[in-house]
């Protein structure tokens, strides 16, 4: 298993953790009446951060499959198919949730409606007039809710981007000092030489035509 493909997993994995850990959260807000429309918001991100990375790992494995043993291809694979059913677990149990908490926020409003005490005295275009105001609030409210979550949804974006590209940086600089040290590893294989093979007076002589 190659350093990048562990990384790769660990990644994923933590990701998945993560959105684990604020699944259990966002339930316990619910349980205790708390707004949940931040939390809803980073599930949202997360779930699109995944997805792209569950995309990144298998055009990853796609480009090195020619370099690789078929058993490992075929662990690889059932790698990333796992991850993907673990994803559409994820997205299907936030969505249950976000459904059943609207149609509980829309119970809610009915029962306030039915037990006041105003609502019997109501005639049957008032009490119109007072549900397409009510579908107009909820509406209102969903496109705030929304707004919000594209909000948090484009900085993990952003932060994952950000991510993405001081992770080349890193890479590129990892490629840089194995060749210096390659290269400092000649120099010093050059001098144990010289040193080996040279007495006290031609050391002096052959160090300066090293460095000339």
């Amino acid at each position: 298993m190659t350093d990048q493909y562990k990384n790769d997993v660990d990644r994923i994995n933590r990701l998945i953790v993560s959105l684990k850990s604020d699944l259990s959260k966002r339930e316990q807000n619910k349980q205790q009446g708390k707004p949940t429309n931040i939390i809803d918001g980073e599930i949202r991100g997360q779930l699109t951060s995944l997805d792209r990375e569950i995309e990144i790992f298998a055009t990853s494995l796609k480009n090195q499959e020619a370099t690789l043993l078929s058993k490992e291809i075929e662990k690889r694979r059932n790698q990333i198919q796992d991850f993907k059913n673990t994803k559409v677990q994820l997205k299907e149990s936030f969505d249950k949730n976000i459904n059943e908490s609207k149609i509980n926020a829309v119970q809610r409003q009915q029962n306030n409606i039915t037990n006041d005490p105003t609502f019997q005295n109501m005639k049957n275009q008032d009490l119109y007039a007072n549900q397409k105001q009510l579908q107009e609030l909820q509406d209102r409210e969903l496109d705030r809710v929304n707004e919000q979550a594209v909000a948090l949804r484009y900085q993990g974006q952003n932060i994952n981007t950000t991510l993405e590209r001081q992770n080349k940086q890193l890479d590129r600089l990892n490629v840089e000092m194995d060749q210096t040290n390659k290269e400092m590893m000649k120099t010093n294989n050059k001098l144990a030489h010289f040193i080996a093979e040279s007495s006290n007076c031609w050391l002096l002589i052959k160090l300066c035509f090293l460095f000339v």
